[in-house]
């Protein structure tokens, strides 16, 4: 065998006195944490079951560190990567969480699994919304931001076939064949950390496929910063993805400090991929004179509860205000994200643009059927989509993007157009400042519009640390063994 350990570094995780932090057919990464009493434990390497070998860290590292990263060089077995690979406590036979996992290949054309799925996937990388009738496309709400993390996650990984995973009714069969033909699963970013939160089998899944499992840009859900209990079952869930990875990336430091509080420690804050999804570190974000600006594109969320904000009727007013303040100053286009209502306007089907009509004077949305400024940007002014390629065209014709969905300005910033969010719950709030995405409250584009929100200072700091965001994204991956193509 070669040297144990070709590389020392500082590891970042305290939670485990050991714990595999990636592995794959060339190597494999331990963190390893000194004894109380000053000494360092001696670990077995395991493959396939058996003894490979014996590491004494002790003989290995010098100086006063309490926690190291041992890289260790694996063989080239005659019939192939080895099925699994262990690290063992040799003194007391504690198992390092994340051992008995295949371990990435990294010749491969690798095949992934993904866990809740967002849209079909077509030409490798790129996702739509499932084909439907007209009727079901109208009457199904469905969220367009999960679609565009989906599109994006999958732009930065790399693999060659891709599967969702069966997590509602998998048989034994299809367990099987996850556990014998693929190569790492991963959880789509998206509000996957709040009380409410159906897992279905995934745990049992899980459980019997020994893979991988990476978390990218996911989060927590509220209206506002509190404690979130889990439920067992999530618990569970993220401990094992915890296990199953050196870090869980969530999207900011909000969701950190939920899956702590929870009992998960080894997260890490890395955004969302949306923002990196054209994979191009030296991105120009432009920052135009205001006088330069023209075609400002205003991302709706009209339909919210008090999951979302914690005073849904404030809410829906301080946004149309701020719509039609927006509007007054700018060619606005009005960007819908899965709203049904919007849906029949956009389609243009009579039936139910009427219905829709109905709902918004009900609720207060319009001032009435003869609201003639909504009705105008309804009918004139309004672009949603189902493929969220179209998005990124759209995104390319626009000066500035403002308002209230965080993948309605993420995205366009990922093209080199400026964008400001508005902060109405922890989410948005949280991937702003992860992100350093300029964020403003509620009542402030309302009163002000785009134009009072649009500073140019806090635009070119977003210019200024992109490339560094990019960068806390990419070396995630790398410490995490994700195959990716940032």
């Amino acid at each position: 065998m070669n040297a144990p350990v070709i590389n020392l570094t500082a590891s970042s995780s305290m939670r485990h006195a050991m714990k595999i932090l990636r592995a794959t057919t060339e190597e494999i990464v331990v963190s390893v944490t000194r004894e109380l009493g000053g000494s360092w434990p001696a670990l077995t390497l395991k493959l396939d079951g058996h003894d490979y070998a014996t590491i004494n860290p002790s003989a290995l590292i010098t100086g006063d560190a309490a926690l190291a990263e041992l890289t260790i060089p694996l063989p080239r077995l005659p019939d192939g990567r080895p099925h699994s690979v262990a690290v063992v406590d040799a003194a007391t036979g504690a198992i390092a969480p994340g051992s008995f996992l295949r371990p990435v290949a990294t010749a491969k054309a690798l095949r992934a699994l993904v866990v809740y799925p967002a849209g079909e996937v077509y030409d490798h990388d790129k996702v739509r919304w499932y084909r439907a009738p007209m009727e079901k496309l109208l009457s199904d709400y469905f969220n367009i931001g999960d679609m565009i993390v989906y599109d994006s996650t999958l732009k930065l990984l790399k693999y060659a076939h891709l599967e969702p995973m069966k997590i509602m009714s998998p048989t034994d069969a299809d367990i099987e064949r996850y556990a014998s033909e693929f190569d790492y699963v991963f959880v789509r970013g998206s509000n996957f950390i709040h009380e409410k939160m159906e897992w279905y089998r995934a745990v049992e899944v899980l459980e019997k496929v020994k893979l991988p499992v990476y978390a990218i840009g996911v989060g927590a859900q509220a209206s506002e910063n509190r404690a979130i209990e889990l439920s067992d079952v999530s618990k569970r869930f993220w401990s094992i993805v915890g296990d199953r990875c050196a870090a869980i990336g969530v999207r900011g430091t909000f969701s950190a400090e939920t899956l702590r509080h929870n009992g998960i420690r080894n997260v890490e804050v890395v955004g969302c991929p949306s923002i990196f999804r054209t994979r191009k570190r030296d991105l120009a974000i432009k920052v135009p004179d205001q006088r330069e600006i023209r075609k400002v594109a205003f991302s709706l969320r009209r339909e919210a509860d008090k999951s979302y904000t914690a005073d849904p009727a404030a809410y829906l007013r301080n946004q149309k205000a701020a719509l039609l303040k927006v509007d007054g100053q700018s060619e606005m286009v009005m960007s819908s994200h899965g709203e049904q209502e919007e849906k029949a306007f956009f389609l243009r089907d009579a039936a139910a643009k009427e219905k829709a009509v109905h709902e918004f004077v009900k609720t207060g949305w319009w001032s009435g059927s003869d609201d003639a400024d909504m009705r105008r940007i309804y009918e004139k002014q309004l672009f949603s989509f189902f493929d969220v390629e179209r998005y990124d065209e759209f995104a390319r014709s626009i000066d500035l993007a403002v308002g209230y969905r965080v993948h309605g300005v993420l995205p366009a910033v990922a093209q080199g157009v400026p964008g400001v969010l508005v902060a109405y719950d922890t989410r948005s709030q949280e991937l702003a400042e992860t992100l350093k995405i300029p964020v403003v409250p509620e009542a402030a584009l309302a009163e002000g519009g785009w134009r009072g929100v649009y500073q140019e200072a806090q635009l070119q700091a977003l210019a200024r640390s992109y490339a560094q965001s990019y960068d806390r994204m990419r070396d995630f991956l790398d410490r995490n063994g994700v195959p990716h193509r940032m």
